[in-house]
């Protein structure tokens, strides 16, 4: 099985219930009631398509009768009263953030939240510490030679992040990873190419880009010297 997948479902705690936004072929649902979760389980696609697929997916697994497939965008389908977990994984960070945000019976004490951005991580974390919201743990998983990340967040006094820390994630959190070096060498090369390619446009309505590209790049240094150093 999916290594991300099976992460995700080891960071859901025995609950009211889960709401598994975008389910696909519904593993995450699958895994939740092999592992013996016990509260009501949603599983929400805005296409007819990967429900489907996931309908087969519960009947394959026996879980047909315990997990509740819903047609819809986002989370307008599911009951605020008898979900306190939402997992949103596989979208961009800014479709995340979208689906959250219209959905404002989740800005309330007691509701977990565990996002997985495959992109613009940076925009997710952003409004998280912007809206309430304390990034409460950060997970790096490689699958099939990708490192994603894994935010778990909860309504809470916000932690501020630097600008490097919303692409890459709070560096107390995601130091011991062993994934971290491959993590934060992917973004400098990232970084360092942008460096490069406004350094050389010679466009001076570029300066201030380029000097934010810097300043992450240097906090980025800043982050893989702490690592090899072991700051405390």
């Amino acid at each position: 099985m999916s290594l991300r997948l099976e992460k995700i479902a080891s960071l859901v705690e025995d609950g009211v219930g889960v709401a598994d936004v975008g389910t696909d072929h519904a593993y995450i649902p699958v895994m939740l009631r092999r592992r013996g979760y016990s509260g009501t389980i949603v599983a929400t696609d805005i296409n007819e398509g990967p429900l489907n697929k996931a309908r087969r997916s519960l009947e394959n697994a026996g879980c047909t009768d315990t997990v509740k497939l819903i047609l819809c965008d986002g989370l307008e389908g599911c009951e605020p009263d008898s979900v306190d977990t939402i997992i949103v994984a596989g979208m961009g960070g800014d479709t995340i953030t979208g689906i959250i945000d219209r959905a404002e019976w989740t800005f309330k004490p007691g509701i977990k939240l565990i996002l997985q951005p495959v992109t613009k991580p940076e925009i997710l974390r952003y409004w998280l510490t912007n809206n309430e919201y304390l990034i409460s743990s950060e997970h790096l998983v490689k699958e099939n030679g990708t490192v994603y990340q894994i935010i778990c967040a909860e309504l809470a006094e916000p932690v501020v992040y630097s600008d490097a820390e919303l692409f890459v994630g709070k560096f107390e959190k995601i130091r011991d990873s062993e994934h971290f070096s491959e993590h934060i060498n992917k973004h400098i090369k990232r970084f360092s190419e942008a460096v490069y390619g406004l350094e050389n446009a010679e466009r001076g309505e570029l300066d201030a880009w380029l000097n934010i590209n810097k300043s992450i790049l240097g906090e980025l240094y800043e982050m893989r010297r702490c690592y090899y150093d072991n700051c405390k």
